[in-house]
């Protein structure tokens, strides 16, 4: 159907100057010189030519024009007789196509050369010496005698010029309307598929925040229930009544990831409230579920706690969070964290080192656990750095920093809470 479309399209110019060319020359036959009807049939054949080639060979059409005009200037048998001379309509046609052309060199040539043909023309008109008799002009009768034949003959074909050039413009003007209505279109392409980019972008980012969120959570959870099933199966037959305790303690996370996991489900619920946002206060609890899964865990606070708003607390908690499980799952037997928290500058300065029988695993800094934790350090306006210790390469070391709420902000007072 494109095709088809194009191929009509582009045989509409052809048509037109096919049916000019035998429209004039019905028109006229009766009046043709029989003798020379070849020579009387040629003005007409040329503008049909231009018309056929405005569009699909504009040169060959501009050229066309020039020598028509050149030959009725120079040849008086082609020149038009008075029914002849709205035929010059086609030139005008043609000059609104030369004005709407894609070629703008094409376009700035035609401009001159109509306005120059049109002159022409004008002569052609008003000139009695250029007319088929030579005693008076074709159209006006005006003879070589007639008052004021120069100022008429001047105004006569400017006014030619003007038709032309506004021609010309009206074609112009149609090719800019064309481009601007493309461009339009071009522009609500653009923001459409920026549209889509931005909705799948935020669905992507969405799909991580979930997926980070179910790896703090269930990391962790799994971590501690493994260590302590392991434990309970070591000390079953020498401490058998650890191995309530260390059931216990599996229920318990296990319950504690079930009650996380469906508040995060929850969360996906746009008119749900529900979600899991641990603050500073679950430290402790964390640190108690670490230490009864075998993890030997001591915590430093230097300073006097300063404010952080809910999402910088959820960021500190799921960082010291993500650094222990680490610690569970890589240390070994005896795993062992250190945890400080400084807040004597502007704001929580956090360090967690960590070290057991096992080195470090560099996979470490490659997982999703370790992109989370800078994530959330960026998010919350701060940074964190992972390594390990260059003083003792055993041992793996976390330091990351959050600006207090009203050194972020800028406007929360001391002591308010968010």
């Amino acid at each position: 159907m494109t095709k088809l479309r194009a191929l009509a399209r582009g045989a509409i110019e052809p048509a037109v100057g096919v049916g000019f060319v035998l429209f004039w020359v019905m028109a006229e036959v009766g009046r043709f010189d029989q003798a020379a009807l070849a020579v009387a049939v040629l003005p007409f054949a040329l503008i049909g030519i231009v018309l056929a080639a405005s569009r699909l060979a504009p040169w060959v059409a501009l050229a066309a024009t020039v020598a028509l005009l050149l030959a009725q200037l120079l040849w008086p048998a082609v020149r038009f007789g008075q029914s002849g001379f709205p035929a010059y309509l086609g030139l005008a046609v043609a000059a609104v196509v030369f004005g709407a052309s894609a070629n703008r060199r094409l376009r700035l040539v035609a401009l001159p050369v109509i306005c120059g043909s049109a002159l022409i023309v004008g002569l052609l008109y008003t000139v009695p010496a250029l007319s088929t008799t030579g005693d008076s002009s074709v159209v006006t009768g005006w003879g070589p005698l007639n008052p004021g034949l120069s100022r008429n003959i001047a105004g006569w074909s400017l006014g030619f010029a003007a038709v032309a050039a506004a021609c010309w413009f009206t074609g112009f003007g149609v090719r800019a309307r064309t481009e601007r209505n493309l461009s339009e279109v071009d522009r609500l392409a653009a923001e459409a598929d920026l549209a889509g980019a931005e909705t799948e972008l935020r669905m992507a980012r969405e799909r991580d925040r979930i997926a980070q969120d179910v790896h703090d959570i269930m990391a962790h959870s799994l971590s501690v229930i493994v260590a302590q099933a392991d434990g309970a199966r070591f000390l079953g037959e020498r401490r058998p009544g650890a191995v309530a305790e260390s059931l216990a303690a599996i229920a318990e996370s296990a319950r504690e990831s079930l009650v996380e996991v469906r508040m995060l489900i929850d969360s996906l619920d746009p008119e749900s409230d529900g979600h899991s946002h641990p603050t500073l206060s679950d430290l402790e609890p964390l640190l108690q579920r670490m230490r009864s899964a075998g993890l030997t865990v001591t915590q430093t606070v230097f300073g006097d706690a300063g404010t952080l708003t809910a999402g910088q607390q959820l960021a500190v908690y799921r960082i010291v969070q993500e650094g222990l499980t680490n610690a569970l799952k890589h240390g070994g037997g005896s795993a062992d964290a250190q945890v400080m928290f400084d807040w004597r500058g502007p704001g929580l300065s956090l360090t967690l080192s960590s070290g057991g029988d096992a080195a470090p695993a560099d996979e470490i800094l490659l997982g999703r656990g370790m992109r989370g934790m800078h994530e959330r350090a960026r998010l919350a306006g701060g940074w964190l750095a992972a390594g390990r210790d260059d003083g003792e390469p055993s041992r793996f070391v976390v330091t990351g920093f959050v600006p207090r709420a009203d050194a972020l902000l800028g406007r929360l007072p001391a002591g308010a809470t968010r």
